[in-house]
């Protein structure tokens, strides 16, 4: 397994008396994340005492291109399905004045007025 293995593994070698740390990756154990820490990690100097090697300084790192979908953006968030979705309108029908469809997908015989 890679690294370290999920719940439903874990459930099984501990259901079989097998040793957990057979299946877990090396670097995941308490002696490699002491040896991460031996050597002293000093903080980054100002930006003005970087010391640039001059092959890397004419490179510039351009941002990843990132393509606009189609369509108007979203400006509201979608709510969740517990949350409160405000009012909604009821459609009428103008011809026979029944809820639920409008003029268009009416099948009931106009209202006389």
């Amino acid at each position: 397994m890679d690294m370290i293995p999920c719940e439903h593994a874990l459930a099984i070698v501990t259901k079989y008396d097998m040793d957990e740390y057979q299946y877990c990756s090396g670097y995941c154990t308490k002696d490699y994340m002491l040896k991460t820490y031996e050597v002293p990690v000093y903080p980054i100097p100002d930006e003005s005492q970087w010391e640039i090697s001059g092959d890397v300084l004419g490179d510039a790192v351009k941002p990843q291109k990132v393509r606009v979908k189609p369509g108007r953006p979203k400006k509201i968030r979608l709510k969740g399905a517990g949350e409160f979705q405000g009012k909604r309108c009821k459609i009428t029908c103008s011809l026979c004045g029944q809820q639920g469809h409008n003029k268009k997908s009416c099948r009931n015989p106009p209202k006389n007025v």
